[in-house]
């Protein structure tokens, strides 16, 4: 029953972004021309045809016309530009074979930028009722959590976004996540009867997470979860692994399931390379006045030179120097020695909240991010990329497990998903785990997301 809900709402949702598809290329012709195109315009008929089926296709195709509790607005943005640059590109392709010669592009550029801004303008207002609606207890969605460590992060967010609408009605776990997280819901020993827990109580969906799930073990649960009508949901690095890096490669005539550790979309590569040099050329010309400022500021506050410059290791281990604007006194890293105890972070990085090494405006350059700026250099070089895991220390690399080792396989970057999630609050294995989560999931969608994110971090002055 609730699927066949969720379809008709999807349906209508669909239906609903090709009318504002509709209304806003009329929009665009009466900007246009002062006036709408006659009713009996050959050309206008057939383009409201076309927009019809390639809106309803796409809708469905990025998936604009589904309501996911999770979804971001950053990521809600990012189908529906693609939605406006794939549909509108079609119908270029379409005006120019069908000859159309009453559409032209202005037209076709003036329809892709009201149809974004209306429908992302749709989703957004949607997306904002739907989510105050379920903080406030609406419209709640009630899980069973069944993991081990591997859990801490998704039930950290579970209960950080109340707008998901998820309520924990319980978790069987460790005695770890006991101690973290037993006040949101109780807490069942591993050899709880799920399908008696599962009648007694009004389950909506399972969440399983375990680090080394076992077979037995997950076929039992899909067993239970089918019969009775629970969905069942599963996280596990190696279907992400498998998911996007997973292809048959021929020795000859012989086949073999090849696993790469490392994103393998070319195209998508290029593009993201493209874009690192050409926002990182706009970031340093459009932003020299500010760069001239910073650099006064700081030769004006203490001495010593504008610039740090520190070597790290980035792709597989490759060394090269990073620029950051100063943010400490010229002799920190001996003073470092002195307040290694008072170290807040685990692992072999060293982070101190009010570390007095610090000058005042490096505090101020650190809260807002703006110190990474002269990064955009290393961008330029190709030693960095603007989205990817930040370069460690070599003598921090040294001291890395053999699974952390794999954050090196890929271009390291200006942020990532730790400098979004919380950054010094995060433990160290948790930090690595996000990095290999970026890597293992990466896509142009990924780096948006991210991207959109940091933005928001520097404005509400997150850093430290």
């Amino acid at each position: 029953m609730l699927k066949e809900k969720a379809k008709v709402v999807n349906s209508f949702l669909a239906i609903v972004d090709v009318v504002i598809a509709l209304v806003s290329y009329n929009i665009a012709v009466f900007l246009e021309y002062g006036r709408l195109l006659p009713i009996q315009n050959k050309d206008s008929i057939i383009l409201h045809f076309i927009i019809i089926l390639v809106w309803f296709l796409l809708a469905r195709t990025f998936r604009l016309n589904q309501l996911y509790r999770s979804r971001p607005y950053s990521a809600v943005l990012f189908s529906c530009l693609s939605l406006a640059v794939v549909g509108t590109g079609a119908l270029a392709i379409a005006v120019w074979a069908l000859a159309l010669h009453s559409i032209d592009l202005t037209q076709l550029l003036i329809f892709a930028s009201i149809d974004l801004v209306l429908t992302f303008g749709f989703k957004t207002v949607n997306y904002s009722f739907l989510k105050r609606a379920r903080a406030k207890g609406f419209n709640t969605s009630n899980v069973l959590v069944i993991g081990d460590q591997s859990a801490r992060s998704f039930l950290r967010q579970m209960v950080k976004m109340k707008e998901w609408g998820y309520h924990v009605s319980a978790i069987i776990g460790t005695e770890d996540l006991e101690q973290e997280f037993g006040a949101i819901a109780p807490f069942l020993p591993e050899n709880t009867n799920i399908e008696q827990l599962l009648r007694d109580k009004t389950i909506d969906e399972l969440i399983f997470c375990k680090e080394h799930p076992d077979q037995e073990e997950i076929e039992r649960l899909l067993l239970i979860t089918s019969e009775v009508g629970v969905v069942f949901r599963m996280y596990s690095s190696f279907f992400n692994m498998l998911t996007n890096k997973t292809h048959l490669h021929y020795f000859g005539t012989t086949p073999m399931l090849t696993i790469s550790n490392t994103p393998m979309n070319y195209l998508e590569l290029r593009l993201k390379d493209a874009f690192d040099f050409i926002f990182s050329a706009l970031v340093v010309i459009l932003l020299s006045p500010i760069f001239i400022f910073l650099a006064l500021a700081i030769k004006i506050d203490s001495r010593g030179p504008v610039f740090f410059a520190q070597k790290r290791s980035g792709l597989r281990g490759r060394k090269f120097m990073v620029y950051k604007f100063r943010t400490m006194v010229t002799n920190a890293e001996e003073l470092k020695k002195k307040l290694m105890e008072q170290n807040e972070m685990d692992g072999p990085v060293f982070k101190m909240t009010n570390d007095p090494r610090i000058t005042k405006v490096g505090r101020f350059l650190r809260k807002t991010s703006l110190d990474e700026l002269p990064q955009f250099f290393n961008v330029l070089s190709g030693d960095m990329s603007v989205v990817g895991p930040r370069p460690p220390l070599p003598d921090e690399v040294k001291q890395y497990e053999r699974w952390q080792l794999r954050r090196l396989s890929m271009k390291p970057g200006i942020t990532c998903i730790w400098q979004v999630s919380g950054r010094n609050n995060i433990p160290f294995e948790e930090w690595m785990k996000m990095d290999l989560q970026y890597i293992d999931n990466w896509s142009l969608k990924l780096d948006f997301v991210i991207f959109l994110k940091t933005i928001r971090t520097m404005v509400k002055g997150d850093g430290k």
